[in-house]
């Protein structure tokens, strides 16, 4: 997250990335070589600012969320073409999640939450509390959740949790947190199913929902957690860091484990539909393909860009977006970077 990052002095130069190019070739099963896929840049300089998150949407195009401090921007990306989406006005979006029934929800700055319908019309809800929201996830459209923080003095943030039910959205009050982290802000929430779901935050924070209540866990970092996604059935995994990165997983028990460290901090992170693997993305451009078992990786043999590469998205057919950008200059405008990994 571009904040997070400048809060933390992530912005450091002069790192050397190493090694091979990642890739689904081989040769097939006829023989023949198999399509080799790597990444690539498909738009830089995008002026709309900075691009956050993605999501497939029901229609199988990519919805992509971002823009600029005080005015969020939201694209549709089909065929390699983005297309502005009219977003009511407000500042920063960063996170979208699609619920079941189609509808979208995307959360950002300034205390609000947007749905986009499957037919693609927006709408704006006012909300109790979240002047920063950095995660969201949607069941539906009467079951979501946002997570974020206030800043209740200068500098000085409080966790938030909203939870939004047919009857709107509340502030949820939380279990009690270890003291260094009670001013810590929440980046993430995923969920496996209603009564389990995990939202990750600034150091080591982690909450688990068990259906009852909200429980804080011992994460064994008291580095950033920054994104979080559902591995396979019952587990996750997460990434964050500051100066440098991690990648970790939660097994079903509640006990973490790393898997990884990497060189750079992390902000983004996509499975593998077979829950082996997942790309990892983050800051100089950052981007390697992580195999959980084994904690053995494989990078891009050179950055494709110098911007912070703030999320990854998994599409079908074992492509993949990447997607960031030129956090360093704020408050200056915002420009986007958008990755592509296939053929």
């Amino acid at each position: 997250m571009w904040n997070v990052q400048m809060r933390n002095g992530l912005f450091l130069v002069g790192l050397v990335l190493l090694a091979m190019v990642g890739c689904d070739g081989g040769t097939g099963t006829d023989g023949q070589d198999a399509v080799q896929m790597k990444w690539s840049v498909e738009k830089e300089g995008i002026a709309g600012g900075a691009l956050m998150a993605a999501t497939l949407l029901p229609s199988g195009e990519t919805l992509i969320v971002g823009g600029q401090a005080t005015a969020g921007a939201a694209w549709r990306l089909q065929d390699g073409a983005l297309t502005d989406e009219t977003v009511p006005a407000g500042k920063l979006l960063n996170w979208a999640s699609v619920g079941a029934d189609g509808a979208t929800l995307v959360v950002g700055n300034g205390r609000r939450a947007l749905w986009r319908s499957a037919s693609g019309s927006w709408t704006s809800e006012d909300l109790p509390a979240g002047d920063e929201l950095w995660g969201c996830f949607a069941f539906g459209a009467n079951d979501a959740w946002a997570v974020g923080g206030d800043e209740v003095s200068k500098d000085v943030m409080a966790p938030r949790l909203l939870h939004k039910t047919s009857a709107g959205w509340t502030s949820v009050t939380l279990p009690e947190i270890t003291k260094e982290r009670q001013q810590a802000r929440l980046f993430k929430i995923d969920g496996h199913g209603p009564n389990d779901l995990l939202v990750v935050g600034d150091v080591g924070l982690a909450l688990h929902w068990d259906g009852t209540a909200w429980q804080e866990e011992s994460t064994g970092t008291a580095e950033n957690l920054v994104t979080v996604r559902r591995l396979g059935t019952d587990r996750y995994v997460v990434v964050g860091g500051t100066a440098t990165g991690f990648v970790l997983v939660r097994e079903p028990d509640g006990k973490w484990k790393k898997v990884r460290d990497s060189m750079v901090g992390l902000s983004g992170v996509d499975v593998f539909g077979d829950g082996t693997k997942v790309w990892v993305a983050g800051s100089y451009g950052w981007m390697e393909e992580v195999d959980l078992a084994t904690g053995e990786a494989v990078e891009i043999d050179e950055p494709l860009t110098s911007d912070v590469l703030h999320f990854v998205l998994r599409l079908p057919g074992g492509e993949a977006l990447a997607g960031g950008g030129n956090f360093q200059v704020w408050p200056n405008a915002m420009q986007g970077t958008l990755l592509r990994y296939g053929p």
